[in-house]
């Protein structure tokens, strides 16, 4: 299958699924049906930016029509429910479509749970991520933000990663106190990823609202106390996690480990 752009594959989903999705639903559908084999570093993203730039510049004859925060449905296919359910609530459907401002938020990347193992703790320790399967790798150990460690599900200390980075404050909590006492770690991280899977380090984080802060807060918050009546991550979870991946130097270390092993009891 010849790849497709990546409006087209978005298009090509929605008329495969004929309903409203979730930009990160789009953009691994996108990968799982092979409609793009290059999938960049940040796909759910390209989707989200792809949607939002057609239906601003495009406005009401965009193909494209918003139902809720981060869903999406092709206009075609925006039947009378939507307009109901805004007429109900007393809103306007323009006004549901709305443009969205181009700008950051405070915690623009995450990762919850990683695990120290996976990990190679050399001085300057790689912190390797991807936003969904067959997504680019992306190395945040040179992200700024705020992270937990944890014992098992217990969280044990929470950081700061601002006068040093993330990869460098961790290897400190290797080797001081806390070295024993912790077995994975989360992250919150402040600087965004670009499409080639770098960190995109000069930004400034102005107009920041009370919003912003409370959704820092909560997702804080409720991943280090994991409350049992919060039935969600916070507010910022949506598009913005990166999965672990396995530092080269662990699986190289683990196939020398097996060939020792081997060998060993050949002889």
């Amino acid at each position: 299958m010849t790849q497709l752009k990546w409006k087209d594959a978005i298009v090509k989903v929605f008329e495969d699924e004929k309903k409203a999705l979730h930009y990160t639903e789009i953009a691994e559908l996108i990968a799982e049906k092979g409609y793009r084999k290059s999938l960049g570093a940040t796909p759910q993203d390209t989707v989200s930016a792809a949607i939002t730039t057609d239906i601003n510049t495009h406005k009401e004859k965009s193909i494209f029509a918003r139902v809720d925060k981060g869903i999406y449905i092709l206009r075609k296919f925006l039947d009378d429910a939507y307009r109901l359910e805004a007429a109900d609530n007393k809103l306007d459907v323009a006004m549901i479509e709305k443009k969205t401002r181009d700008t950051y938020k405070i915690i623009n990347s995450f990762g919850i749970y990683w695990n120290r193992e996976l990990v190679h703790w050399k001085s300057y320790p790689d912190l390797l991520g991807i936003q969904q399967v067959g997504a680019s790798e992306v190395n945040f150990k040179e992200q700024i933000g705020i992270y937990l460690l944890h014992d098992g599900r217990e969280t044990i200390y929470v950081g700061q990663a601002i006068d040093q980075p993330l990869g460098k404050r961790l290897k400190n909590h290797t080797v001081d106190r806390l070295s024993g006492r912790w077995d994975r770690f989360s992250w919150f991280g402040f600087y965004p990823i670009s499409d080639k899977g770098k960190l995109i380090t000069d930004i400034k984080l102005d107009n920041i609202a009370f919003q912003n802060l409370g959704d820092l807060l909560e997702a804080v918050l409720i991943e280090s106390m994991e409350p049992r009546q919060n039935r969600k991550q916070g507010n910022l979870f949506s598009g913005l996690e990166f999965l672990q991946q396995e530092a080269p130097e662990i699986q190289k270390i683990r196939k020398q480990q097996l060939i020792k092993e081997l060998t060993e009891k050949i002889l």
